[in-house]
């Protein structure tokens, strides 16, 4: 028999910050034995698998899209309405997405009455503006990545109502990609064209086409944003999921077929966020301009750049592999703007 006034072990109550720690290392140890043993017969692999995909299935929820509104409309005659409204609406959204941008790039429309297009023209002032709203476009950019295009991905791997909706969610996606690109092409256009405006118009231009790219949730009302999310939390069960093999019950294994579609969909979106991450910092320091090359000598505050590249394509953002390098000598530019005094 214990004797009395024996203390029992107690455990110490773990703080808010202890809490947080563990969850931080627990995620570490997960992805560390995901990347070194993934298997789908693994328990602790299986669980991180069924986590990515309810995230995504969250995704899919929260970014309301009319894209995402096709996939699960009722395409019969017995909805004339929603069916006329979810045409229009998808036309809308593909115009304002992806043409509009696509053809201020290709009109070349804000530039097309200077001599050339080079960032370094600008002001000081327009650059600091347009560094911080460049910035901001591909943090925007990240974020699509991360939410809508998860979203998306998620119905088109793990979510089969045949093959005429799914048209629908990979118009969504192609949607998604060139009106990124489009739209980081106008904007530096439109940077580059207001280099000696208003700087409101280039807060305001920028906002334009920051809208652009989420035009297709906009378009999204509450009644029919609630209406889609109802529909899609109803065929994204977790049993109805990869053609009704599902995703397996926590603690257990996870079907192949379910651990090798987020596999792809994790690996596809890491190069993604790493391309545009990468393009898009270029696209952002070529926005600002050589400030330190032209500001340094003030024989050139009028230099017109002919040796400049035009670096249009804030499309090479999204375009694998595709940089523009600019190489210039100092010495060069010294003589020739002297040149011309």
């Amino acid at each position: 028999m214990e004797e009395e006034g024996q203390q029992q072990p107690t455990t110490k109550p773990q703080s808010a910050l202890d809490i947080l720690l563990n969850l931080d290392k627990q995620a570490a140890d997960l992805k560390a034995q995901h990347k070194n043993n993934a298997s789908n017969e693994d328990v602790v692999c299986a669980n991180w698998a069924r986590s990515e995909i309810q995230s995504a299935r969250s995704s899919a929820l929260a970014t309301k899209s009319i894209f995402t509104h096709c996939f699960i409309a009722p395409w019969s005659s017995a909805s004339p309405f929603r069916c006329v409204y979810a045409v229009a609406m998808l036309f809308l959204a593909i115009v304002i997405q992806v043409v509009v941008p696509f053809i201020i790039l290709i009109t070349r429309q804000p530039i097309i009455d200077l001599p050339n297009g080079c960032p370094n023209q600008s002001s000081p002032q327009t650059k600091i503006i347009g560094f911080a709203l460049s910035l901001y476009f591909v943090f925007q950019t990240l974020q699509l990545c991360l939410n809508k295009l998860r979203g998306l991905g998620f119905l088109h791997s793990f979510v089969d109502l045949g093959f005429r909706r799914s048209l629908f969610i990979k118009l969504g996606i192609l949607s998604q990609f060139l009106g990124m690109a489009g739209a980081g092409g106008a904007q530096y256009m439109l940077f580059i064209g207001n280099a000696d405006g208003a700087f409101i118009v280039l807060v305001l231009q920028s906002l334009a086409m920051t809208f652009c790219l989420t035009v297709d949730q906009n378009l999204m009302g509450h009644k029919n944003g609630t209406y889609t999310a109802a529909r899609v939390s109803a065929v994204s069960k977790d049993h109805l999921l990869c053609n009704g093999v599902g995703i397996g019950e926590d603690g257990g294994s996870i079907p192949q077929q379910g651990f090798d579609g987020i596999k792809q969909m994790i690996q596809g979106e890491s190069f993604i966020l790493g391309m545009i991450s990468s393009t898009g910092l270029a696209w952002v320091k070529f926005t600002i301009g050589s400030t330190i090359t032209h500001a340094a000598d003030t024989h050139v505050e009028k230099m017109n750049c002919d040796e400049c590249v035009p670096v249009y394509s804030a499309m090479a953002e999204y375009t694998a592999g595709t940089r523009y390098f600019l190489e210039r000598s100092r010495s060069q530019q010294k003589a020739k703007a002297y040149s011309k005094l």
